[in-house]
């Protein structure tokens, strides 16, 4: 059976960078919370891991507001959650986000960062 690293298409930076992400709801794409602020672990082409408090459901949409150290302004990103675990001793998760190719983000100039 192959590794989840094995499956990836993207090869993954780790980069610790500050992100805020944001509930959507499923349906219209509405912000439902407040800001979760969070830092990434690693990041990809189409994804990223991040460590936050409040736990993600598999499946939740979110929007994310990332400034990547090095790039001007900031990158706004609409993913879902894939997973999500607790960190073993600590009160923070750690989540993994499949980002989506959607008319309202920058999905497309966050793919060129990894060309």
């Amino acid at each position: 059976m192959a590794k989840p690293d094995e499956r990836r298409k993207y090869a993954r930076l780790r980069r610790e960078e500050k992100a805020v992400i944001r509930r959507l709801n499923g349906q219209d794409e509405e912000e439902i919370t407040t800001a979760i602020y969070c830092k990434t672990v690693d990041v990809s082409a189409a994804g990223m891991q991040v460590r936050l408090k409040p736990e993600l459901k598999p499946g939740e949409p979110v929007d994310i507001i990332i400034n990547m150290e090095g790039y001007s302004g900031t990158f706004h990103l609409l993913g879902a959650t894939k997973w999500c675990r607790h960190l073993q001793g600590e009160e923070e998760c750690l989540a993994g986000i499949e980002l989506m190719d959607a008319e309202r983000s920058d999905f497309i100039s966050w793919r060129q960062v990894f060309n």
